[in-house]
């Protein structure tokens, strides 16, 4: 028994750092006192920002780790815990059991912090969250090696079931952060146990590869190729930048058949999708939830903006320094990168801007109040936040496609800080327009003074080859 959780915490250790654990485990404390002194002096939250911040992430919880899939495998894992003489059971199964422990700490941390909000009782709130993490744990492993269309239609519909206590649908697993916790374990209690028993079932048959495959990997085909005949220089890294969306993320199955992937996505082809759901966002919120127009207008800017800032700033991982910072000096060369992807990013937020608009032009006055945060604040917080990803180190480099290319590290905390400033900015704005106004030009005006200093780029650039980027 002693070796199970000696093995289990190694794995844990190798996923997490000392320093992130500590940050999540205060999180968690914080949320755990502050809801029992909430309930203890009897004090109720009357608004429902909260339960509506906590339904939205607990629906990209599940959302994004249905479509990522499959276990995390680490390069460490590949390279010395595969090759260590351990039955390939306790190996698969801790594994997994270090997964369910790493993303549920994860999820406490980050859905517990409305928990006081929430007005659940202690036995509710650990039943609840339990089953949950539980719950999008197994389900994300079972369908992990699935293809990727059929996990992309797994994916909408677990967040269509997860928003769906926004429209008084109280049996959804994400029911239990909008005020309806029994109804919520109802259903999770039963989708639970179903999943954990397929899980285990699955990944009782799993084979772990023990050597990588070098036919496999070595005769990859490469389609589209790119061509820069009449570009150069800065001309050729803003073609690139604005015309292609580079998308990374995890996808496959369990062992080996994970891979941490990279690809490009034009930009026209990211356009249209973000027309077509800017299209659906504008008449749902017409005629459906116009009367509570401030929250949709609210909760629709903090998921684009969660997702467009992850895509956008995980593309300093597959920065390659030995060919891009030889090419031009490294400071300019990332100010520049980081002003071509601000603009790629723009533009696919201007199908979102125009819905707002156009809310605004029927009656919706709350509409208009996020035009700031997406059209000043969000563009003037990539520059800055892009500086500070390059200069400390936030994200580690993708070296090679089929690992996950490092754990999760305290200082990787600071990659969501400007998520929440921006919601912040968001709710500001909401309240009071003018407030809002200048909060966004206040970020214009660091984000200007960020870019023209090629000084502070090139300590970036050099901080990045300091800390392993090659």
């Amino acid at each position: 028994m002693s070796n199970v959780f000696k093995l289990l915490k190694f794995v844990i250790k190798t996923r997490v750092s000392n320093t992130m654990l500590a940050i999540l485990i205060i999180v968690i404390l914080y949320s755990i006192f502050t809801g029992l002194e909430l309930m203890k002096s009897g004090v109720k939250i009357e608004t429902k920002f909260p339960e509506y911040y906590a339904v939205a992430y607990a629906t990209f919880f599940m959302t994004f780790s249905a479509f990522s899939g499959g276990l995390a495998v680490l390069k460490s894992d590949r390279d010395y815990l595969f090759m260590l003489p351990i039955k390939k059971s306790r190996l698969i199964f801790s594994l997994f059991i270090a997964q369910i422990i790493v993303l549920g700490t994860a999820v406490v941390a980050f859905i517990g912090f409305y928990l006081p909000f929430l007005g659940l009782n202690a036995w509710e709130a650990g039943v609840s969250y339990l089953l949950f993490i539980l719950f999008i744990t197994s389900i994300s492993t079972y369908v992990g090696d699935l293809p990727t269309v059929r996990k992309a239609l797994i994916s909408v519909l677990l967040a269509i079931w997860g928003i769906s206590p926004y429209f008084g649908f109280r049996y959804s697993p994400t029911a239990i952060f909008f005020g309806h916790a029994i109804s919520g374990i109802d259903v999770l209690f039963p989708i639970t146990i179903l999943s954990m028993i397929l899980t285990i079932r699955k990944l009782s048959n799993v084979s772990l590869e023990y050597q990588r495959s070098i036919t496999r990997e070595g005769n990859a085909e490469f389609k589209n190729t790119l061509k820069f005949d009449r570009y150069k220089g800065l001309r050729a890294l803003y073609y690139l930048s604005i015309n292609y969306i580079t998308i990374s993320g995890r996808s496959g199955g369990i062992g080996y058949g994970i891979r941490y992937f990279s690809n490009r996505i034009k930009l026209t082809t990211l356009l249209i999708i973000m027309t077509i759901l800017s299209l659906i966002y504008f008449i749902i919120s017409w005629k459906i939830f116009f009367a509570y127009l401030q929250i949709t207008t609210i909760v629709v800017t903090m998921i684009s903006i969660s997702f467009f800032y992850s895509f956008t700033q995980s593309s300093i991982a597959n920065e390659r320094p030995w060919l891009s910072f030889t090419s031009m000096d490294p400071g300019k060369y990332l100010s520049h990168f980081s002003l071509s992807k601000t603009i790629s990013t723009f533009i696919i937020t201007i199908p979102l801007i125009l819905a707002n608009v156009g809310l605004y032009l029927i009656g919706g006055k709350y509409a208009i109040t996020q035009i700031p945060t997406l059209v000043i604040a969000f563009p003037s917080f990539l520059i800055i936040s892009f500086y500070i990803i390059t200069r400390f180190n936030i994200i580690p480099q993708m070296k090679e496609e089929g690992v996950m290319p490092g754990q999760m590290r305290g200082r990787q905390m600071f990659f969501a800080i400007p998520i929440y400033i921006l919601i912040f900015i968001s709710i500001i704005s909401s309240i009071n327009l003018l407030s809002g106004i200048i909060a966004s030009m206040i970020l214009l005006i660091i984000s200007v003074a960020t870019l023209l200093n090629k000084k502070i780029w090139r300590n970036a650039a050099l901080s990045l080859v300091e800390n392993g980027y090659i």
